[in-house]
């Protein structure tokens, strides 16, 4: 649907519904982003949608219901509609709402069906999913994925540290090395960006989804039938993740054994991954077994910007 399809009174509570949701959200968090505005807000969207919450009310017309409004809110025109919104209130609010941006509030690494290896960490967050207030927010005194900051969540929550981590879940032999090289020449400042290994979310997991003998984006990609076969989620993971607060740069970080990575399967799979972290506006940083192997100090030079 496009927007001039919709009624006067469906475009009325799409601008009410933004409007209303951007006044909470700066009274709430006076330190802002309009991307981070926009990911609070479509989770709410989504809920809403997956929840069937939609405004329905009986007038001399028949039945009146928010449901094209909001699915129109959750299409591609919708959401860039919400984000020049959230850009343009952005731009009024600056001297409040400009600060160096964290990049990311929250991360969840490791295998997600192992509590042992499983941790949910964040920043600026007062339950995992509300932001703090602003005043808050500045007493937090390590900066944001930091290895300081990293490892004092670690310690404070899963009483381990983040060597402890990578150590258990960086099994396979590139990781080993590139773990390895990076707490040589890294680790030693508390204040250089960590890296996080086997990360599978960050606000919302990562998923692809398995059909049949296909993989895919998204459920709504997937040509159902009438057999009784499943759709099986997975939830897939980043090799590393680095966020680089001073220098404002961010990325994920892929070791590319060659072996692995040359199904047609796994090439689906890459290609969800690289449409995954471009959608979040990060890098994805690819290296190569025979580089890790033969030159990682080049692999380290490119990405100095991130590590320190």
């Amino acid at each position: 649907m496009k927007s001039s399809e919709l009624d006067n009174r469906h475009k009325n509570h799409i601008n009410g519904k933004i409007a209303q949701f951007m006044d909470a959200f700066i009274r709430q968090n006076k330190v802002w982003t309009p991307e981070q505005m926009h990911e609070a807000f479509y989770e709410k969207v989504e809920g809403e949608i997956s929840n069937d919450w939609f405004l329905r009310e009986q007038n001399e017309f028949g039945l009146w219901s928010s449901e094209p409004a909001i699915k129109w809110l959750n299409s591609n025109d919708g959401r860039k509609a919400a984000m020049e919104r959230f850009q343009n209130k952005y731009s009024k609010h600056k001297p409040v709402a400009h600060r160096k941006s964290p990049l990311i509030e929250r991360v969840r690494f490791g295998l997600n069906w192992d509590d042992r290896k499983y941790y949910d960490l964040n920043f600026g967050l007062k339950d995992g999913y509300n932001f703090i207030n602003t005043n808050a927010l500045e007493d937090l005194s390590s900066i944001p994925w930091t290895i300081e900051h990293v490892n004092g969540q670690l310690r404070t929550k899963y009483h381990t540290n983040l060597v402890k981590c990578l150590d258990q879940l960086s099994t396979s032999y590139l990781e080993r090395l590139f773990v390895k090289h990076w707490i040589k020449y890294y680790h030693h400042s508390p204040t250089n960006p960590a890296i996080i290994p086997e990360v599978c979310s960050l606000r919302q997991k990562f998923y692809y989804y398995k059909y049949s003998s296909g993989i895919y984006t998204t459920l709504q990609e997937i040509p159902y039938n009438d057999s009784e076969e499943k759709v099986k989620p997975i939830n897939f993971r980043y090799d590393f993740l680095v966020a680089n607060f001073t220098r404002q740069k961010i990325a994920f970080i892929e070791l590319d054994g060659f072996e692995h990575h040359k199904s047609r399967e796994q090439q689906t799979i890459d290609s969800i991954k690289r449409n995954k972290a471009s959608s979040l506006g990060i890098s994805l940083l690819t290296f190569t077994s025979k580089r890790i192997k033969e030159d990682i100090d080049a692999v380290f030079k490119e990405l100095q910007d991130y590590l320190t």
